[in-house]
């Protein structure tokens, strides 16, 4: 069943144009992800929950049933959260007992505690569970993992599974793809050009006889080896040891040099053979990690793994399930 379609949306506002040529197709248990900016996702979840209409195009929806929840929404800070959730309970006619949902939201130790006194990352997860009272069966949600901690992302994506538990679709966005991997698999990213492009995050399938060969080889450094990118009339340089690491973003190798991305000619196939002596390792399908570079390993769930580098607490890189032990054979942990 389709809850919202949009149709060639265009949007503008004090002649400004902010969205464009978005068609989207919201149907029941969609999880849908999209990178986008704050104000591109503010005008988008206005539009999709009727509050503003589109400048031109058509939005269709089968269900007035759509909550948003956005990343700096306040709540009642002198309410406790069991006050708190109990008036939105009878608010939306909620009929379970509040307590058999505490635990999948992790509120427990804080159910009497006054929110002003909640960490950022309660808070996130109160306001969910405020969403979820409601049934919703379209939901959206801004930026939900932004300057959340470790552990606070951890119990975020347990909750996010318990409301996702029904039919209930979410449409997320976030500036951040990484953050987007964690909470979904189907991708889109938004320019004003094209609108929502698709993210073939899984175009470049790894051939499995290559990937167990290269299992196989050490390491052998001291090769000399630039990367080379094209930008307007240069050809730029890089050594292996300037890259963070590598993504491909529609089958487009992007490299992440000091909180910059570059785009290579070179598949990820390519870069992998070429830099696999280097020490840069493929922890995900869409990414090439320099394993120097990396110094946590956080497991969000027992099938979510992600990568923090030195230095960028807040950069998240996916490690794949599957690629989890060959690293520890690498890194020998």
């Amino acid at each position: 069943m389709t809850f919202v379609s949009l149709d060639q949306v265009m949007k503008e506002e004090a002649h400004r144009i902010i969205l464009k040529n978005v068609d989207l197709v919201i149907g029941e248990s969609s999880h849908i992800g999209i990178k986008m900016s704050n104000e591109e996702s503010v005008m988008l979840f206005d539009l999709i929950t009727g509050r503003i209409p589109p400048s031109s195009g058509h939005i269709y929806r089968e269900t007035e049933s759509i909550f948003s929840q956005m990343k700096d929404e306040g709540l009642y800070d002198s309410l406790t959260v069991q006050s708190y959730l109990k008036f939105f309970k009878e608010l939306a006619d909620y009929p379970d007992p509040l307590e058999e949902s505490i635990a999948a939201f992790s509120l427990l130790d804080v159910w009497g505690t006054k929110i002003k006194k909640l960490t950022d990352d309660q808070k996130r997860r109160v306001s969910l569970f405020r969403m979820s009272l409601f049934s919703p069966d379209v939901l959206l949600i801004e930026n939900p993992l932004d300057n959340l901690s470790g552990e606070g992302i951890e119990l975020y994506l347990k909750a996010v599974e318990h409301v996702r538990s029904g039919i209930t679709a979410t449409v997320i966005t976030s500036n951040s793809i990484e953050d987007l991997l964690l909470l979904t698999s189907e991708i889109y990213r938004y320019n004003q050009a094209a609108g929502l492009e698709k993210t073939d995050l899984f175009a470049e399938e790894t051939d499995d006889i290559l990937m167990q060969k290269k299992e196989s080889e050490a390491f052998k450094p001291n090769r000399v080896f630039k990367v080379t990118c094209k930008l307007a009339d240069k050809t730029i340089f890089f050594s292996p040891d300037e890259i963070d690491y590598i993504e491909s973003v529609n089958s487009v190798s992007h490299l992440r040099i000091n909180e910059e991305y570059f785009p290579t000619d070179l598949t990820m196939n390519d870069l992998e053979e070429k830099l696999h002596t280097f020490g840069f390792f493929r922890c995900h399908r869409s990414y090439l990690v320099n394993l120097q570079r990396v110094s946590e390993l956080i497991s969000y769930s027992k099938n979510s793994y992600t990568l923090i580098l030195k230095g960028h607490p807040n950069v998240k890189v996916p490690l794949s399930r599957t690629r989890l032990e060959e690293m520890k054979q690498l890194l020998d942990f």
